[in-house]
């Protein structure tokens, strides 16, 4: 079972290079840019400070100091929000006999079955990205193409690390018929 860094190196890291903190749960290289851009930021309105003291605005410098500070804020709020759900897939040992249960329901034809079990899975973990994908899936089947469209937006929104960018495209072209045909030929 993967292990997650202790709470204390990954917020201390992330404090002093945001992005660090990420990088330590293993998404590099959304980390790796968080901290280059945070990087650059903060040096470009430092340059601004002190070698070009001379002008007579320093909206520059505060522009690009805010900018470094958004990027700094959201690394924080990233952090904390893949470090819980991270925690919550490690913790939950249910997670996975649960989602067996839902995939042969939906593959019996057990639609409602599938989604309630999903349903489950989505309340424990919000940012479960195959739970969701599967619940694209169950509203595909039912004919629901706006609420499959929709859980596949949240899941490519969800799947940062683009692990399931091929099982979204395909649900999404899986779509395209629905969408086409006419009201006539459903």
């Amino acid at each position: 079972m993967p292990r997650l860094p202790h709470p204390a190196c990954a917020w201390t890291s992330n404090l002093l290079v945001p992005g660090a903190g990420e990088v330590l749960l293993g998404r590099i290289i959304l980390g790796s840019v968080r901290a280059l851009a945070w990087a650059c930021l903060a040096a470009a309105a430092i340059y601004q400070v002190i070698f070009a003291p001379a002008s007579d605005s320093h909206l520059a410098a505060i522009g690009l100091a805010c900018l470094a500070g958004g990027v700094y804020l959201s690394s924080q709020v990233a952090l904390a929000l893949g470090y819980r759900a991270r925690r919550r897939w490690l913790q939950d040992r249910n997670r996975d006999e649960l989602f067996k249960a839902a995939t042969a329901a939906y593959l019996q034809g057990r639609l409602d079955e599938a989604e309630s079990l999903l349903g489950q899975l989505l309340k424990a973990d919000p940012d479960d990205v195959e739970a969701t994908l599967q619940q694209a899936a169950i509203a595909r089947r039912r004919g629901d193409a706006a609420a499959a469209r929709s859980s596949l937006c949240r899941a490519r929104y969800l799947d940062d690390e683009s692990r399931w960018d091929f099982e979204i495209g395909r649900e999404l072209a899986a779509l395209e018929p629905q969408s086409q045909a006419g009201p006539e030929q459903k």
